[in-house]
């Protein structure tokens, strides 16, 4: 009897814990999608030049790791000794 009472008294309490009372008064869903944090933005592409200096070191950068994968990659399969018949 005791457990029953205390569930129910936790499950109520859940319940009302997740109601969002300004959402009720602005007729918003109460179970919105909350917001980003403040300072955090979501980027479009107006906020990408093509061809800026920064996408090119950027290029640049990805290209001389491509470089050294290929190498680390080559050098692994000729340890390995893959037959590719």
């Amino acid at each position: 009897m005791y457990s029953r009472l205390l569930a129910m008294i936790v499950i109520a309490a859940a319940a009302l814990a997740s109601v969002d009372p300004t959402a009720a008064q602005n007729g918003q869903p109460s179970a919105s999608i909350p917001q980003a944090p403040i300072g955090h933005l979501q980027p479009r592409a107006p906020h990408f030049s093509p061809r800026s200096g920064a996408e090119q070191v950027e290029q640049d950068r990805m290209s001389a790791f491509d470089v050294e994968q290929k190498k680390f990659d080559q050098e692994l399969d000729r340890k390995l000794n893959i037959c590719r018949c």
